[in-house]
């Protein structure tokens, strides 16, 4: 399920082979499913762009059979680091995403509880941590460049350091982690 119909076309196209897998047009605040339809869900990375998230995780609970199981996984860009590079400059630029750039920037940490309020069980909580020692893939996948830029242009970020701390990243030797919170969690049986 994607609101952007190239994206459901893509994924039709991918899963054209794969009969038990359904490809639709839909928000995860309302899904277009019947009550009690789904055996499994996943929701990666998606969460932190939505209006509700408590809302990704009711309608989780009401599309699920009993039994059914829904994988989330959601990131915390709070917990973003990277080396080299000032310490501060890493942090105002964290404090720029978490506030401007995405809408729930540390949803990964709240997986557990807005499913227990949901009404479903958690049968697992994880955390991945991926490690990026290629600054160029780092940049692509977390928006280093483009998100320092726009911290600068919104008055967040100091040109002048922003500068220095990207030439820095891209100097290397690079290293960049951030928090991964993978939840697993299950719709009680009637």
């Amino acid at each position: 399920m994607d609101t952007e119909p190239g994206m459901v076309e893509e994924a039709g196209r991918r899963t054209s082979g794969t009969p038990q897998i359904s490809v639709r047009l839909g928000d995860a605040q309302a899904l277009p499913l019947a009550d009690a339809s789904v055996d499994r869900a996943r929701a990666d990375r998606m969460v932190q762009h939505v209006a509700d998230p408590a809302a990704v995780f009711a309608e989780l609970h009401r599309v699920l059979r009993p039994g059914g199981l829904a994988c989330v996984a959601e990131p915390d860009w709070d917990s973003l680091v990277v080396d080299p590079g000032e310490r501060s400059t890493n942090r105002a630029f964290n404090r720029f995403v978490c506030s401007t750039m995405v809408r729930n920037a540390t949803v990964g940490r709240s997986l557990a509880r807005l499913a227990l309020e949901a009404g479903l069980e958690v049968l697992d909580v994880s955390v991945a941590a991926p490690v990026f020692r290629d600054f160029g893939a780092a940049d692509k996948i977390l928006g280093l460049s483009r998100n320092a830029e726009r911290a600068v242009r919104a008055g967040q970020l100091d040109r002048a350091a922003a500068d220095a701390w990207l030439a820095a990243l891209a100097a290397g030797p690079f290293l960049a982690a951030s928090m991964v919170f993978v939840g697993v969690f299950v719709k009680p049986a009637a």
